[in-house]
Parts: C-alpha cells; sequence; structure tokens
C-alpha cells in the first residue's frame, strides 16, 4: 500500500481513499506492521510513514488531541526525528481506530539486543563539546542507560556500572579511556551499530545533563540513591544494579511525562 516513490497524484489519491474508507486505514498500517524489513536494525520508518499518511488524511491536531501526545510531540514522530515508545505508538493507534496487540507493535519498534557501551560512548562524543572531559563522559552514557530503562524498559548497553568514588564508571569504557582526562580524537566504537532508539537515549541524556561540567554530574549522582546504595560498601567493583536504577528513577517527577523528546539528526 505504501509507496516510498509516490507522485503527487497517488498521494493525493491515498489522501482522499484514507479519508473516507476505515477498512483501507487498518489495511495501510497492517501492511506497515508486517512489513519484513522493519526488522532489520529496529529500522521502523515504515510504519511511522503509514501512521503519517493516516494523519494527513484525518487531521494531525486531531490525532494529537485523542492520543493525548503533544502537537509538538506528535510532529517529531511522523517526521522520525523522535523515537516513540511502544505506549505512544498504540496510543496512536487507538486515536485512529485501531487495535493491535502490545506484542504486534513491539516486534516492530524494539531491539532487543542491548547495545556495546564502546559504540554508545562513540555517539555521545560526537555531541558533547571538545573540550569535556572522560569523567563528564562517563557520568552522560551513565545517564543514557537511565534514559532507556524509564522510556522503553530496557538497557541501553549490557556492561556493568561500578560505583567508583568519582561516581558511576562503566570499566570497559574506563579501560579506553585510561591515563586521558581531556576527550581524544581516538575512536571508541562504531556508531553504525546503534540504532535509532539507542541513539534517542544518548540525545536525552545530552539535552538533560550536557550543560553540567564532570565534577558537578559526579556530584548529582552522588546525592542519588544508586550510587549511594552501591558505595556503601566501598570498593570500586561493586555494581549500580538495573533495579535499583528503576526503582529511584521512576520515582522522579520528570520521568513520570513520556512525551517524546527531539533527537539531533545523527
Amino acid at each position: 500500500m505504501t509507496n516510498k516513490n509516490r507522485g503527487s497524484k497517488f498521494s493525493e489519491h491515498l489522501t482522499q481513499s484514507l479519508r473516507e474508507d476505515d477498512d483501507l486505514v487498518f489495511l495501510h498500517i497492517k501492511e506497515a506492521l508486517e512489513n519484513p524489513d522493519l526488522h532489520e536494525k529496529n529500522d521502523y520508518s515504515y510504519l511511522i510513514e503509514a501512521i503519517n499518511d493516516v494523519a494527513v488524511a484525518r487531521g494531525k491536531s486531531e490525532l494529537a488531541q485523542q492520543s493525548g501526545i503533544s502537537r509538538q510531540g506528535l510532529h517529531k514522530i511522523l517526521i522520525g526525528k523522535s523515537a516513540p515508545s511502544i505506549q505512544n505508538i498504540t496510543a496512536i493507534l487507538n486515536a485512529i481506530g485501531l487495535k493491535f496487540s502490545v506484542e504486534q507493535i513491539q516486534t516492530v519498534i524494539t531491539d532487543s539486543n542491548p547495545a556495546n557501551v564502546l559504540d554508545v560512548a562513540e555517539y555521545a562524543v560526537t555531541l558533547m563539546p571538545r573540550s569535556s572531559t572522560y569523567m563528564k563522559l562517563q557520568k552522560i552514557v551513565y545517564y543514557a542507560q537511565v534514559e532507556s530503562l524509564m522510556h522503553f524498559s530496557r538497557p541501553l548497553f549490557k556492561e556493568k556500572i561500578c560505583a567508583w568514588q568519582g561516581g558511576p564508571v562503566v570499566r570497559e569504557l574506563f579501560d579506553k579511556h585510561k591515563g586521558c582526562k581531556q576527550m581524544s580524537s581516538f575512536a571508541l566504537g562504531d556508531i553504525s551499530k546503534l540504532s535509532l532508539e539507542q541513539k534517542t537515549c544518548v540525545n536525552w541524556a545530552i539535552e538533560k545533563y550536557c550543560l553540567l561540567d564532570g565534577d558537578t554530574l559526579s556530584h548529582l549522582t552522588h546525592l542519588e540513591d544508586p550510587w549511594k546504595s552501591a558505595r556503601s560498601n566501598r570498593g570500586n567493583n561493586n555494581e549500580i544494579t538495573i533495579q535499583s536504577m528503576v526503582d529511584y528513577y521512576s520515582k522522579l517527577p520528570k520521568y513520570s511525562d513520556l512525551e517524546e523528546q527531539d533527537i539531533s539528526a545523527h
């Protein structure tokens, strides 16, 4: 149904048809959910395009109101500048009048494989000021893990986070920059291995914390329960567990709103 190389006449015909035919809307979205290309690299742009087709035909403002998502948030999703959560995709489809199971949607927009922390760090470096320190990078990586847990209910990367004296540290990343204070030009990982969702989590962390320097971020983590609990026994090998992060950060007001946020073009 969807044609990425559509001409203007086809677009007009599709818009008119989607405006008038509820069955066609269902088939249009169903085709996008079942498209086999969606399962590679977590690329669900085909589904977003199909939803956008319906939104154009039936009114984006009305869709935003009915789904409970802000117009700005919906706009970012539809133009591909925001990675939507399963909750928001479900809300949008319900607002259109379609019922799909969470499992059906999850197979399309979920990448169940955690990233490598070095790939995550490499992407973060491209978004941070050159004057940043590796201490700051460690904290940005930590908060990117938090973002993934809060928005997508799964870890961003698989490596353990330890409660060091200076705050949360991932040993595998530390081993790469050991002996260096300021961020250097050497590569840490491979950005191309990250999905849109994984990049989005890094962008959220950058958006919230990049204006703070490494020392300030270290102090901030010292005030929060996950580091304090893990550090209570001293030693650099004490893990800040995923569960402790979920328990603490899920109770903070800033994580109660799952509205989509902007991501960079990287």
